[in-house]
């Protein structure tokens, strides 16, 4: 599969912003996705297999570019001169992932690890983009965790069926997985709040990365908007349908996706973070 087909599949929201970008750097960010997918994949869909990750993971440790088995990516990544370290932050918390199954307690443990997993793609993005890689460092990594709890808030069922809690222990009680998975009605309401929480939290990171956004280019810049708030629509959805998680995963429409990228572009659209009103 192709970078393009990877983004295609696996990220429709971004894939529709990504046709807004500059070509050249379409190409190297969707590149960069591909990459980013892999190392995800390793670690979701093969837990307690961790050899492919370490390999990744040394490759990218010993800047030996050519062993990394996504095509066009050396090629990338010695043009651009990009910074390994968040990529190999990233291979270091998805072998964790795939060691440990992730049962998080705290509030810390889950923006380390939103940091881990997504962070560091903005991070890894910022200057792909065309932003100041120093100037626009945090605003990126916030705009990431921002899209994983995002994720989290949406994909709660899924994860709980799997063995996985992402939302802390210390917001629902501590109830294990198998319990927000049966989502029997009297244990409904915790998980509830913590998705709520959840969304609302996310908004901080959306907030945090909207002045960011200022020194994108751009043509740039209105991709990346149009990204954030096709991400955000969705926590935000999940949160006005009373975060009913167990009737499963909230999305988009086609329809919907393309009116709100309409009127993001027109300028229709509110800012990102909490809304006035």
């Amino acid at each position: 599969m192709t970078p393009r087909e990877v983004l295609a599949k696996h990220a429709s929201s971004f894939h529709l912003a990504s046709r807004l970008l500059r070509p050249m750097d379409a190409r190297d960010i969707t590149i960069l996705y591909a990459l980013c997918r892999l190392i995800d994949d390793l670690a979701d869909e093969h837990p307690h297999q961790t050899d492919q990750i370490k390999g990744l993971l040394n490759a990218l440790r010993n800047n030996a570019l050519d062993d990394i088995p996504v095509a066009g990516f050396a090629e990338m990544a010695r043009r651009r001169e990009l910074d390994l370290t968040p990529l190999i932050t990233l291979a270091n918390t998805a072998c964790e992932e795939s060691q440990t199954t992730p049962i998080l307690n705290s509030e810390s443990e889950l923006i380390d690890y939103c940091y881990g997993v997504a962070g560091t793609v903005g991070e890894l993005m910022c200057p792909l983009i065309g932003a100041d890689r120093k100037a626009g460092q945090s605003a990126a990594i916030a705009l990431g965790i921002a899209m994983q709890l995002t994720n989290i808030a949406r994909d709660v069922l899924e994860d709980a069926e799997r063995g996985r809690r992402y939302l802390p222990g210390e917001w629902l009680g501590d109830l294990a997985p198998a319990t927000i998975a049966e989502a029997r009605p009297i244990h409904r309401e915790p998980v509830r709040s913590a998705i709520a929480r959840t969304v609302d939290l996310a908004e901080q990171y959306y907030s945090q990365a909207e002045p960011g956004l200022a020194l994108i280019p751009r043509r740039n810049r209105q991709a990346i908007r149009v990204a954030a708030r096709l991400y955000r629509a969705i926590g935000l959805r999940v949160k006005a349908q009373g975060c009913r998680y167990w009737e499963g995963r909230v999305s988009l429409t086609g329809p919907e996706r393309a009116k709100l990228a309409f009127t993001t572009l027109s300028g229709l659209g509110d800012k990102l973070g909490p809304r006035n009103a």
